[in-house]
């Protein structure tokens, strides 16, 4: 057999490998990854946040229009809590109401949320345990000092309250655009104090929209509870400025330079213009 005709056969063997391989591997299903939270609201409510993403050569990408189921587990038990479709983002909350989750015997439950598998895409699943925990926000004022005190319980196998112990919660106040972290308050013994600063500016009547927040815990998960207080520095005899960024009347400043920057502008048209008529009235007098 002639060098050439080894060299051919060898070529058609590799390249016959290669599109086995990249048959192979385009029949394989691409893998999906689930990211679940929970949070549980001022009204009892539980949020539980997905986040759905499949893997492509750019790496994770969003899966939308996928359903994903939850489930209430505990002690081998399942029950459905319900569905929800991810938007274009991947992503989906779903809060089920009037929701009964089962317990073990720890009094811990556990959320599954499913993903049973699109086209190519994998199935794929992730979970979240909590215990019920029942927090009480009071307000006081008193000697010009404003606090907040934090009564946190949870619920024991006999549905006995059992104090908090050496717990932190962030404690934070509504801003324009996100929410704004003004301390902590460390709760033992069920029972927490935080003083509320003085200098927090609220709205026009000095009301603020305070949130206490326990995150990322590893028994509790996430909770929120919600007061609203009048405790900001309120603006009552506070004049809006007739001529401000954010007003209709631009402020003084603002005006003048740009009828500055207009002036230097037309001032080099002007220019240009005469200069052209010179030009012309030489040329005729040349001529």
């Amino acid at each position: 057999m002639s060098n050439k005709i080894r060299l051919f056969l060898q070529s058609m063997v590799v390249l016959l490998l290669t599109i086995l391989a990249s048959f192979q591997l385009s029949a394989q299903n691409i893998t999906s990854a689930i990211e679940l939270k929970q949070l549980m609201t001022s009204d009892g409510d539980r949020i539980f946040s997905v986040n759905l993403t499949g893997e492509s050569e750019e790496g994770a990408v969003p899966v939308s229009d996928a359903k994903i189921e939850f489930f209430s587990l505990a002690d081998g038990k399942s029950s459905l809590l319900g569905s929800i479709l991810t938007n274009k983002d991947g992503k989906a909350s779903f809060t089920p109401k009037n929701a009964k989750y089962l317990k073990n015997k720890e009094d811990l439950s556990e959320v599954k949320a499913t993903f049973t598998g699109k086209g190519k895409l994998a199935s794929s699943e992730a979970s979240v345990k909590f215990k019920e925990l029942n927090l009480l926000i009071t307000l006081s004022e008193k000697d010009s000092l404003n606090t907040i005190q934090l009564h946190a319980t949870s619920v024991g196998p006999n549905g006995e309250a059992i104090p908090l112990k050496e717990t932190n919660f962030n404690l934070y106040i509504q801003g324009l655009f996100s929410k704004l972290k003004i301390g902590e308050c460390f709760v033992d013994a069920g029972e927490g104090t935080f003083e509320f600063p003085k200098n927090i500016p609220g709205d026009e009547n000095g009301h603020l929209k305070i949130f206490v927040r326990l995150e990322e815990n590893e028994v509790y998960g996430d909770i929120e509870k919600t007061a609203n207080a009048k405790w900001g520095n309120h603006r009552s005899g506070f004049t809006e400025p007739v001529r401000s960024l954010w007003t209709s009347g631009a402020p003084i400043w603002m005006i003048t330079t740009l009828i500055i920057l207009l002036a230097g502008v037309w001032s080099h048209y002007l220019y240009a213009v005469i200069q052209l008529i010179k030009i012309r009235k030489e040329g005729s007098k040349l001529e």
